[in-house]
């Protein structure tokens, strides 16, 4: 029986090789980190001034340009959302130095909480991909890699979805006698009269937050969103289950 071909070019090695290149790590990071044993408290309190320079005029594999590049998206908001930001695009390249991650496991040990009250979400989710990468524990890890894997995919999903023209916030409506197709691998449909793979997948990762208190209030965070969301795929199976629009 023949091979069915790669929907990617290049199968696995090619996505591999493209990573690689993604990694490679900055030039320069001691020099424009503080100490690894900074007061970190002031950050929350002082604004971020305007970069200095367009950082397109910075080396481009230095780690300046990055701190360039940070400094714009963050300019006038608290000095934390810029160096936790830069922490993280650190800790994703190849061999990140010690002080980088333990600045990165510092703010969240000291003022998770805090941090996660301003964070926005797509900061929130590259927080989670960096504990997933370089978390302390294998609590920190599992739970990390669960959170940026379930928001990675809810983006994938709704953005599919949104091609329809459909509000996010808008289930698709039953059509009577529409034909139903077979889900990829042959997988049973989920029952949207008594499925409960949503609760328990949410559940679970609930209860990998609890067991770490570091990375809790990221996950607690992340979490309540889901919960209170309506215009994500939980949302809108939500919906339809209240509205008994299917089974």
């Amino acid at each position: 029986m023949s091979q069915a071909p790669d929907l990617y070019k290049g199968g696995f090695a090619g996505l591999l090789r493209r990573q690689e290149k993604r990694q490679r790590r900055f030039d320069g990071v001691e020099d424009i980190l503080p100490p690894d044993d900074v007061d970190l408290a002031p950050y929350f309190e002082r604004m971020l001034p305007a970069p200095p320079m367009d950082f397109e005029q910075a080396e481009r594999y230095s780690a300046r340009r990055k701190w360039l590049e940070l400094q714009h998206e963050f300019q006038g908001q608290s000095e934390i959302l810029h160096l936790h930001a830069m922490l993280i695009a650190i800790s994703r390249r190849d061999d990140p130095p010690a002080c980088a991650i333990i600045l990165f496991h510092r703010i969240w040990a000291e003022h998770g909480a805090q941090l996660a009250e301003v964070l926005p979400v797509r900061w929130m989710i590259s927080a989670a991909t960096s504990f997933s990468d370089i978390g302390q524990t294998g609590d920190q890890r599992a739970c990390g890699m669960a959170l940026s894997i379930m928001f990675d995919m809810i983006k994938l999903h709704d953005s599919e979805r949104r091609i329809s023209g459909k509000p996010t916030r808008t289930p698709f409506q039953p059509e009577t006698g529409r034909k139903r197709f077979p889900l990829a691998f042959n997988m049973d449909p989920y029952s949207f009269k008594g499925g409960d793979l949503d609760k328990i997948m949410l559940a679970r990762i609930w209860q990998l937050c609890e067991r770490d208190a570091v990375i809790r209030p990221l996950g607690f965070a992340m979490l309540r969103g889901i919960m209170t969301e309506p215009r994500s795929i939980f949302g809108r199976v939500q919906d339809i289950k209240s509205q008994g629009k299917t089974s």
